[in-house]
């Protein structure tokens, strides 16, 4: 997969790539809130980088399992002498530096295969970013980030759940079920194939009953595609809410962990291909009683319309990210924007 991705990306820039940003996620996601304090080393109290590496070094000094390993430190903010909110401490002047940090957590095996994949396709990865602060990066506003908002990414098999205040990731944990759990379950009620069984949920699932009408007849092909039945929407819906009352449930039991529930004024901003089922995010304001709103990514100009859809949101969230925090070097500007709107093209075919 990263072979194919990495050879129709190289065709379309007309040169070789031998360094990407690589998003991550998966089920041994974790995050941990640590803080650290040192002593500022300089004898004029002037708060050099080396002072900003040790109280960062000494922040991620955890104790971990032997088969977990942090992955990302993300730093939230300074303290100097007491005055916190300080986001780069450099230069300042002060005897005390403190740091609060969030660290994401990983199997160790999982991060070492994805270096292993890269390395044999001679790939060097500039950094790894777990997805939701890229997909953040393409549908959140930077005040909804601020004041604390959930982003809940529903991709095929694991739905992310990540908090942010202060303008940062703060807590964050990994459902082990998607969208594809959801297909599944068509498949076997209906007795049909995968493949027909997304067709299915695509054109006519909704989230929930009260949305779909008996009246609404869907043709239900057999496992062989020969033989067809008819069943009415509401079975449909049926088999659906079932799996997002669930996972509803799952994600309820995660903010009640992370304690957020009584302060994220910014809500629920739904995500990722799971989240273009009809009427899951009304459902799901519902029964959580949270504002929820559809993430669609529409903070980077220059995206075609049809390629400003939820699953495309970490993908579009990684050329944000790497625009503003890797040095990234270009012929010229017309050069550049006749690439972009070829990787529209590609993001369509790729992704479709």
């Amino acid at each position: 997969m990263i072979d194919e991705c990495l050879h129709k990306l190289e065709r379309l820039a007309g040169k070789e790539i031998d360094s990407a940003l690589l998003g991550y996620s998966g089920s041994s996601i974790s995050t941990l809130n640590n803080r650290a304090v040192v002593a500022v080393g300089n004898p004029n109290y002037e708060i050099s980088s080396e002072d900003k590496s040790r109280v960062l070094q000494s922040a991620r000094n955890v104790a971990l399992p032997m088969d977990r390993c942090v992955v990302q430190t993300i730093e939230r903010q300074y303290v100097v002498d007491g005055y916190d909110g300080v986001k780069d401490p450099i230069g300042m002047v002060g005897s005390r530096l403190e740091t609060e940090v969030t660290i994401v957590i990983a199997a160790t095996a999982a991060i070492q295969n994805m270096y292993r994949c890269t390395g044999k396709i001679d790939l060097q990865i500039e950094r790894l970013v777990y997805n939701p602060i890229l997909a953040a990066e393409a549908v959140l506003l930077p005040a909804e980030k601020e004041m604390g908002v959930v982003l809940i990414d529903i991709g095929g098999g694991t739905t992310d759940i990540a908090y942010f205040e202060g303008g940062n990731l703060l807590h964050a944990s990994v459902l082990p079920v998607g969208g594809d759990y959801i297909t599944r379950d068509l498949a076997i009620v209906l007795k049909t194939s995968l493949e027909h069984a997304v067709k299915i949920k695509e054109e006519d699932g909704v989230a929930g009953p009260d949305q779909a009408s008996e009246e609404n007849i869907i043709k239900v092909q057999n496992l062989r595609g020969k033989e067809v039945r008819e069943v009415s929407q509401q079975v449909i819906a049926d088999i659906i809410n079932a799996r997002v009352v669930e996972l509803m449930e799952m994600i309820y039991t995660e903010l009640k962990h992370f304690g957020c529930l009584e302060q994220m004024p910014g809500g629920i901003v739904l995500t990722g291909g799971g989240a273009q089922l009809t009427g899951i995010d009304d459902i799901m304001e519902k029964n959580l009683d949270i504002t929820v709103r559809l993430g669609i990514p529409e903070n980077l100009r220059g995206v075609q319309s049809d390629i400003n859809r939820p699953e495309y949101a970490t993908v579009i969230g990684g050329l944000i990210y790497a625009g503003s925090n890797l040095e990234i070097s270009y012929d010229n500007k017309q050069r550049v924007n006749g690439l972009f709107n070829k990787i529209n093209y590609w993001l369509k075919e790729f992704f479709a």
